[in-house]
């Protein structure tokens, strides 16, 4: 409501008048004059009070920050290159880049990129969530923080290799390939307790022509683009170490952590991807236990029939003395058969009914010390041999294992992080699966640019004797290694964002 002061105005200026000509105003008329004004005064507070009651309160935002635009502080751009999103978006869906899971783009020399294993994404994606709502806290101060925030945020990694080969007895061969396109989605809210996480990948395989139902030769001519891993997860490690989740991803049996280019033989034998649902519990001190336990529906089947047959444990110490930390665990795994390398390598995604399941075993540690020495161990093997028909080594039921021990050491080169490291691995009655008996190999790695990996491998692979023999599900035989050599060496570029 408008408030005039003109009628006090009036009043006051017939005061004065009134009192200019006193001898010519009679006492009586001074007084009425005097009450009229006093009338307009109260009214004219009252009107004043009742703006006050009605008029909107200013507006303040959830940082009590002036609602007119202010100098941006230093502090603030801090806070926006460390958040994968804006605080100052309450409520409100965020589409931004974050990194990609799994891999420390730190531009630091003890941060250095190793080999994705892909497994225990969902309590990367937790401890994520929690820095972010830690710094947050931190800058913002507890009221900043708005638990309806619901972010998207994007990652992914580009990787390309060139190859070259000398296999033994044959031809040597040559390739540039793209290996590894990923686009990963990660959905951190509406609430603090539930995130989502969808990963895209692509195919590098033979393609298959769907026309004539054979193999082609032309390679690029399937770049197939297929959902890799998809799940929910529910937890928050702010206010709990307990957390659960359900969909597509690779169960946790293991870890297959490495330095080198290639993948490991202990991932090729125990590495297992399925839909599965998996409660655990992961202690938020530097040195702490962790566990989780899991079931899914396996593909391969003892039974007539496909049924919830399958599951672990994983169990684990995580600790950290400033100069000494690391990570020892192990775990086990109701059926090794479904694997991916078992499913593809073996052939079991062909014959699934098997005579009996074959329950596997892992055990594993990880060492750093003085921020530059990195040691990795890790051992997987069958706890019984497979049926005869379904997978044979020389005459007899196979029991396969694989042993990897790497050791790398991290150091700066014309102020670049990078590392050398060395790998030593062994596998045992794993001809079925056409891998290697040993195989070593040396790799440096550097990063020269953010964000990215430059790695350089040289790797020797000795083959199974020539004695030995195999036979998959179908009881075809696996033709002999003959004890030969191959020798390889692989550049390798990856680009993470």
């Amino acid at each position: 409501m408008k408030v005039t002061f003109k009628p006090l105005a009036a009043s006051l200026l017939m005061v004065g008048v009134c009192t200019g000509a006193a001898h010519a105003t009679s006492n009586q008329s001074l007084e009425s004059a005097v009450t009229k004004l006093e009338k307009e005064v109260a009214s004219l507070k009252k009107q004043v009070k009742a703006n006050k009651n009605d008029a909107p309160a200013p507006s303040v935002s959830r940082n009590k920050k002036s609602t007119q635009p202010q100098p941006i502080a230093d502090s603030d751009v801090r806070l926006q290159e460390y958040l994968p999103f804006d605080p100052d978006v309450p409520g409100q869906a965020y589409v931004s880049s974050g990194p990609y899971i799994g891999v420390n783009i730190q531009f630091a020399g003890t941060n250095l990129i190793v080999n994705s294993p892909s497994v225990n994404t969902d309590i990367q994606l937790l401890t994520i969530r929690k820095s972010i709502i830690n710094q947050l806290n931190a800058t913002l101060g507890e009221s900043g923080v708005q638990p309806t925030h619901s972010h998207l945020l994007l990652s992914g990694a580009i990787e390309t290799q060139a190859n070259y080969t000398n296999h033994g007895g044959a031809p040597s061969t040559t390739d540039i390939d793209v290996t590894n396109v990923s686009l990963d989605t990660t959905i951190l809210g509406p609430s603090d307790w539930i995130l989502g996480f969808i990963e895209f990948s692509y195919n590098n395989g033979t393609p298959m022509s769907d026309v004539f139902n054979s193999t082609s030769n032309y390679r690029v001519g399937n770049s197939r683009l297929f959902v890799n891993k998809a799940f929910v997860t529910f937890g928050n490690f702010t206010c709990s170490p307990f957390y659960g989740t359900f969909g597509q991803y690779y169960v946790p049996f293991g870890t297959y952590s490495t330095v080198m280019v290639s993948d490991v033989l202990t991932k090729l034998i125990g590495r297992t991807k399925a839909r599965a649902i998996e409660l655990g519990m992961m202690m938020q001190s530097k040195n702490a236990l962790y566990a989780s336990a899991y079931i899914f529906r396996g593909d391969s089947h003892a039974a007539s029939v496909a049924k919830v047959n399958n599951g672990g444990v994983n169990v684990g110490l995580k600790f950290d003395f400033d100069y000494v930390s690391g990570n020892i665990g192990g775990g086990v795994i109701g059926n090794i058969a479904d694997s991916g390398g078992m499913q593809l390598g073996t052939g079991f995604q062909n014959f699934e009914q098997i005579d009996h399941r074959v329950p596997a075993y892992d055990l594993r540690a990880t060492l750093s010390i003085g921020h530059h020495l990195d040691l990795i161990g890790e051992f997987i093997t069958a706890s019984t041999q497979f049926n005869q028909f379904d997978m044979s080594f020389n005459g007899h039921g196979a029991k396969p294992s694989a042993l990897d021990l790497e050791a790398a050491f991290s150091f700066a080169m014309f102020d670049k992080p990078s590392s050398i490291g060395f790998g030593y691995q062994k596998s045992n009655q794993s001809l079925a699966m056409g891998i290697p008996l040993t195989r070593s190999a040396l790799v440096f790695n550097t990063s020269w640019w953010r964000n990215t990996l430059q790695g350089l491998e040289f790797r020797h692979d000795r083959q199974y004797a020539e004695s030995a023999y195999a036979t998959g599900p179908d009881d075809s035989s696996v033709p002999s290694q003959e004890g030969k050599s191959d020798n390889a060496v692989t550049a390798v570029f990856d680009y993470y964002f």
